[in-house]
């Protein structure tokens, strides 16, 4: 008897220590690399007498994978306190607000490679910005540029955020800095909430969205509702949710331009798409991330009134919100195995001649004095069967959905509007639009050679990533 309980009294005692040294603070995560990222093995937590009934008992791969991936999401009111010039459209200054204006942004950590992705409900910013914001970010805080992905949801209804230099009115770059500073400490708050994690993804579909190429009497091409035209109505779905079941975050991608607003109305509001992920959020009690896709040419259903009293944007919950939700449920599967790798290329294609804005570094002329435009595309592989890309364009949905058929990924994902958008607006038309004309070939710095370059190169970089 008394062999028995000094063995007991033994095992119990190597059991304790074991969960002892599994609970120190595992090592400091790394930036990505641009090779293959495998997360660190960390020791199960499980500590004292739970560890000791598990003894001689087989451990199921769920358990084995148990608090890799870490993730934490934070949001942040951007709302103004005094009026702004709102973005989009012609210039104009704001006279209230309707609805509040957010960063939400998302940390996830696989013990290797920590990545960030920020949704804005603001219209767009340049590259250049960014670029500024990531050296600001890095000395403040240790983040690199390659970790961070910042997107908008483009509404046309929120405050310029360094605004271009063809707007002749006053700017106010207090509200610029107030933005780009709350999302440095936005940033800082979220790795420091990050927890032990799972990750599932989905699939949905809505009808909210609608091609804007309405083609006229005579032939000619304009911002309209073109019901007959391409649309890409797919929902990407990424659920973060902790190990007991409960909400992180939901990251939902839909391609829609957030203009059911039109230029009439001067109330700040983040649109469709902030109004939709405040809707999901009451229901699910946890914050939603509207990641936009490729809405180059892709507009809500009911778009462009001047008020919201004859907007019917409260139908977007229904006709997008409920659907995100439905996308959610239907998610089974979910891991705590999740491995990132991060990468990025440039794709050049030639520029149009009488495009007179300047592109700064993000254009070049050959030794042949051609002209070219320089598009950074930028990469995130989640495990081997989930490939999300993104660029600072407003692409043509018929090129997004062309690269997606080409994939090698089961989930391949356009992230719209990341990292930027170059001057002016940055349409990345089909060939076939820019024979047709309107609005966008119009402003736009590409040529019709630019969707052949593009889907060549972003496909060709998607078949090269290591699986």
């Amino acid at each position: 008897m008394r062999a028995t309980l000094k063995i007991f009294l033994w095992l119990l005692v190597c059991v304790v220590t074991v969960g002892l040294l599994s609970a120190q603070t595992p090592p400091t995560t790394q930036t990505p690399q641009r090779e293959e990222s495998t997360p660190s093995s960390y020791p199960s937590r499980t500590t004292g007498l739970a560890a000791l009934l598990k003894v001689g008992v087989q451990t199921t791969s769920a358990e084995v994978v148990a608090g890799r991936l870490r993730a934490a999401c934070v949001k942040v009111n951007i709302t103004p306190d005094k009026p702004q010039w709102l973005m989009g459209y012609r210039p104009r200054l704001s006279e209230g607000i309707h609805d509040n204006l957010y960063h939400r942004i998302v940390a996830m950590d696989d013990g290797k490679t920590q990545f960030f992705l920020v949704s804005t409900d603001i219209l767009v910013f340049p590259p250049s910005f960014y670029d500024e914001f990531c050296k600001e970010l890095e000395k403040e805080t240790g983040i690199e540029a390659g970790q961070v992905w910042w997107t908008v949801t483009h509404t046309h209804s929120a405050p310029e955020v360094s605004s271009p230099d063809r707007y002749t009115h006053v700017k106010n770059p207090e509200y610029t800095k107030w933005v780009k500073d709350a999302l440095i400490e936005g940033l800082r708050e979220a790795r420091s909430k990050l927890e032990p994690a799972r990750f599932g993804v989905g699939i949905g579909t809505s009808l909210a969205n609608i091609n804007r190429r309405e083609m006229t009497a005579d032939g000619q091409y304009q911002l309209g509702a073109n019901p007959e035209g391409p649309v890409d109505r797919q929902i990407g779905l990424i659920r973060l949710e902790r190990l007991d079941g409960s909400l992180v975050a939901l990251i939902a991608n839909y391609a829609m331009h957030a203009t059911v607003l039109g230029e009439q109305n001067s109330l700040i509001s983040a649109d469709a798409p902030g109004l939709v992920a405040e809707y999901v959020e009451e229901k699910i009690g946890a914050p939603m991330l509207y990641i936009n896709g490729a809405e180059g040419n892709i507009a809500p259903i009911y778009s462009g009134f001047p008020d919201f009293e004859s907007s019917h944007i409260d139908e977007f919950n229904t006709l997008l919100g409920d659907k995100i939700l439905e996308a959610n449920r239907s998610i089974r599967t979910m891991s705590s195995d999740v491995r990132f790798w991060i990468g990025e290329t440039v794709i050049e294609t030639p520029r149009k001649a009488d495009f007179e804005y300047d592109l700064g570094d993000y254009s070049r002329v050959t030794n042949e004095g051609v002209n070219l435009v320089r598009i950074p595309v930028y990469f995130l592989k989640i495990n081997s069967d989930i490939a999300i890309w993104g660029a600072p364009v407003e692409l043509f949905c018929e090129i997004a959905m062309n690269v997606r058929d080409k994939s090698p990924y089961p989930y391949t994902f356009y992230f719209g509007l990341t990292n930027g958008t170059l001057p002016y607006q940055w349409y990345l038309p089909t060939k076939q639009a820019f024979a047709e004309g309107g609005f966008e070939p119009s402003v736009s710095p590409f040529t019709r050679q630019a969707e052949e370059d593009f889907t060549q190169g972003v496909t060709t970089y998607l078949q090269g990533m290591p699986r």
